[in-house]
């Protein structure tokens, strides 16, 4: 056989570095704070809020939903990186997961105790309906960040944009707000931008996702320095220049931000300090971490016309019954959230299957002697 004739073997395909067990304990860290704040939130009486304990907790609840962007941002950076996806290739991957994430975050809003004002055109319903949350604000992050990392190849030149968007969304958030709220705009834009019901806009709450697609990219070069200091390190500096200040965080967005970036970083370091020996179990609650949330939101607070804990129980309960009842929202969760994430890989494995043997068949075959 001659060598024009010999089979095309396609080139061997990139063999990704090992898992970041690191960033899954800080994923299990940020989805499990999220379900125990929710759950204390949605059941614990007004007198046991006011103890000292428990004003304490309340004002670090302000790093939970940071937290959880910015891990999310990690993430998908870390996976890009270690893949080598670029171009299309980034879009293709990516651009699914989006519409599934704004698909629940929409179902989880749906007003099914309001329908005949939401088909009516009535603006509260629309409103709630169309608010952003957390699945909403990781949707449109990923869009964006998708973008950014499609349309840039080099690590430098993606880490310098996602730092610039982290930067410009807090710095622009108040005057884009004056802007949509002089009227004229899309409900479901005014929603998603900055709107006055959402609970996690883009505008400013995207920038905490580009800090942690700014952090997994740079981490990624990191080969000497343990990886928990490079977080705790710069989180500790923030802080203390922020504490140096003086000033209330609360006075401006970017303020804001910089102080909720200061906490979160000392926190996702700490979850790194994690022992080892729990990666057997908090490995698969961070990869898990988007199922648990869309899994515990109807148990804590209902969904359409199904009631829940807040419903059944209002704020009534005392510390140790509240977080027992968060304990066991958690187990709930993860008892079904787990699984779930299991039959879906196992599904889109399964899926992707004839695919992939069809494209090897047609990358292996001979080519045709003229």
């Amino acid at each position: 056989m001659s060598s024009s004739q010999l089979p095309a073997v396609a080139p061997p395909a990139p063999v990704p570095s090992p898992r970041n067990t690191g960033l899954d304990r800080a994923r299990a860290v940020a989805v499990i704070a999220m379900v125990m704040g929710h759950t204390l939130d949605a059941v614990l009486s007004d007198a046991a809020r006011g103890s000292t304990g428990m004003l304490a907790y309340w004002s670090m609840r302000a790093v939970t939903a940071p937290l959880f962007l910015f891990v999310a941002g990690w993430a998908f950076a870390t996976t890009v990186q270690r893949t080598g996806a670029h171009g299309p290739d980034v879009l293709r991957r990516y651009l699914p997961r989006v519409g599934l994430l704004l698909g629940w975050g929409y179902l989880l809003r749906w007003p099914g105790w309001g329908l005949p004002a939401l088909f009516a055109g009535d603006l509260a319903v629309w409103r709630h309906f169309l608010a952003f949350d957390a699945l909403h604000g990781v949707a449109g992050a990923l869009l964006l960040g998708a973008g950014v990392l499609a349309l840039l190849k080099g690590r430098a030149a993606r880490m310098a944009t996602l730092a610039f968007l982290a930067v410009l969304f807090p710095c622009v958030s108040a005057g884009l707000r004056a802007v949509v709220e002089a009227g004229g705009w899309p409900l479901v834009l005014e929603q998603a931008l900055v709107g006055r019901t959402s609970n996690f806009p883009l505008f400013p709450w995207s920038a905490y996702f580009f800090v942690g697609g700014f952090t997994g990219l740079g981490l990624a070069g990191v080969r000497r320095v343990p990886h928990w200091l490079c977080l705790m390190g710069p989180g500790t500096v923030l802080l203390a220049l922020m504490a140096l200040w003086g000033g209330d965080p609360r006075v401006s967005e970017p303020t804001l931000v910089l102080w909720r970036v200061g906490l979160l970083a000392v926190v996702a370091g700490l979850a790194m300090l994690l022992p080892s020996r729990l990666d057997g179990l908090m490995g698969p609650v961070g990869r898990a971490s988007l199922w648990v949330y869309v899994v515990h939101l109807p148990i804590v607070y209902g969904w359409s016309t199904f009631p829940s804990l807040a419903g059944w129980l209002g704020h009534s309960q005392d510390v140790l019954s509240a977080l027992g009842l968060a304990l066991s929202v958690l187990a709930v969760s993860l008892g079904v959230a787990l699984p779930a994430k299991k039959f879906y890989g196992r599904w889109r494995r399964r899926a992707s299957v004839p695919d992939a043997s069809a494209a090897s068949v047609v990358v292996s075959e001979p080519p045709v002697s003229g």
